[in-house]
């Protein structure tokens, strides 16, 4: 047996166990793991004893193309993905236009293949009318739903009643359900204060946001996942109450998962105050007590997956709001940055390599039925591998963002844990910091 490539002398991450071993490749496969190079192979990396994991799955993506280039498109942003270690990206429904239906996701998985760099999905869109949809949308490829419990970004929000039916709907078919839970009536009244007071300043956002309205729109989601049976992934938990809760809700049986990314165990208040529209989003910054807890968290293994929720704007646009803090649009970008700002929670002891497999690569893999094709080293996956310095030192610069948008709230913080390699489908994609490869090699993810 000969294989096309050997990914040798590594130090291989599992969610469950560290050795060492030799990875073989062949037809984008990985065919053989060994202790001894005793397979011969027409091609070698060489790991150099560094840490082998597999590549990121991050089912949390706004690359709003098409329809809006101007804040990211395909491949830029696998680009950038590749960059930061992400092998699959799962994208949302928030392109022009939003995929409400099969036909449009469709559409869209075309427009998408030939420009990805790194494999890719889809999630379809929870619309107030589009119950029937879902079905035909799964059926044609999509790996989930995504919907609002709050208006934003110009799609409305789901009301529980119509939650409820998409949960009843969705489980007939094993389809997991992503919900951003703010409580639609509990931010137009904290909006409404907001407002009567006049209030542009920084900190507004946090006490519009708030959380409160996150708490309440997230119990809502419990309940009903747990009414109906349906599996739900609650986006970008900022507040450890809630992993809690969450985690609570999963001992007693409700099939329901939380997500939570760096930006909820890196910022802070004190980071609103003098960044401002640079780290608008939500649900909002919160306190610095919240986000030590939610680093203790981590290794306690109450955050199910790590998402980058990538979502770019143009530097021009968050200028906007430095004034006016209304002026900015809400969002960030987080692709090239998200697994070194794991790595390097890593070394700060705030969770070990294991368990940052089993959130990055693992858990997301299995939530949206990818799994063991990604996310795992294992005979019969995808070869989709990173190659990681759990040493080296690092400085986040603007200048080194190959997103779009050209740069990251986290500019000029120093990090310790690098991404060396990036490996999809055994093809080498990335190294060193250049996106080596070729347009067009990321393909449509299939369910496993």
């Amino acid at each position: 047996m000969d294989a096309d490539l050997v990914v040798s002398n590594c130090q291989i991450v599992t969610s469950s166990n560290t050795y060492n071993g030799n990875i073989y490749i062949k037809d984008e496969k990985i065919i053989a793991i060994t202790e001894n190079k005793d397979i011969s192979a027409k091609e070698e990396v060489d790991a150099a004893n560094n840490y082998v994991l597999p590549g990121m799955v991050d089912e949390h993506v706004h690359m709003m193309d098409p329809g809006f280039t101007d804040r990211e498109d395909w491949e830029q942003g696998t680009k950038a993905a590749a960059r930061g270690g992400i092998t699959t990206v799962i994208d949302h429904h928030r392109s022009d236009p939003l995929v409400y239906t099969s036909s449009i996701l469709e559409e869209k998985t075309e427009y998408i293949t030939g420009k990805a760099v790194v494999d890719f999905g889809q999630l379809g869109g929870l619309d107030l009318d589009n119950l029937d949809d879902l079905k035909p949308m799964w059926d044609s490829g999509a790996l989930g739903f995504k919907g609002f419990m709050c208006e934003l970004h110009g799609v409305p929000d789901i009301s529980e009643g119509k939650l409820r039916n998409i949960m009843l709907e969705a489980v007939k078919f094993g389809a997991t359900v992503m919900l951003h839970c703010e409580s639609d009536s509990i931010l137009k009244e904290s909006k409404k204060i907001i407002d009567r007071d006049n209030r542009t300043d920084r900190m507004c956002i946090s006490e519009w946001r708030n959380p409160e309205s996150e708490f309440v729109a997230t119990m809502d989601a419990i309940n009903i996942a747990e009414l109906t049976g349906c599996r739900v992934l609650v986006a970008h938990v900022s507040q450890p109450r809630l992993l809690k809760e969450i985690q609570s809700a999963r001992l007693r049986g409700v099939n329901i998962f939380a997500e939570s990314c760096p930006q909820y165990f890196y910022l802070d208040h004190s980071h609103l105050e003098n960044l401002g529209p640079y780290v608008k989003f939500t649900p909002a910054i919160r306190s610095s007590e919240t986000k030590d807890e939610m680093r203790v968290l981590l290794g306690k293994e109450m955050v199910d997956t790590i998402g980058t929720d990538h979502c770019p704007f143009p530097k021009e646009l968050k200028d906007a709001g430095i004034s006016n803090i209304h002026d900015a649009p809400f969002g960030i970008p987080g692709i090239d940055t998200t697994v070194r700002l794991m790595l390097n929670a890593v070394n700060d002891g705030c969770l070990n390599l294991n368990q940052l497999v089993k959130m990055c690569c693992e858990n997301p893999s299995r939530i949206f039925n990818l799994f063991p094709k990604k996310g795992a080293i294992q005979v019969g996956s995808d070869a989709d591998l990173i190659i990681v310095d759990l040493d080296a030192n690092e400085t986040i610069k603007d200048e080194d963002i190959v997103s779009k948008c050209k740069w990251s709230p986290f500019n000029n913080v120093k990090i310790k844990g690098s991404v060396l390699r990036t490996i999809v489908r055994g093809q080498t994609v990335m190294m060193e910091g250049v996106v080596s490869a070729p347009k067009g090699w990321g393909k449509p993810v299939q369910r496993a």
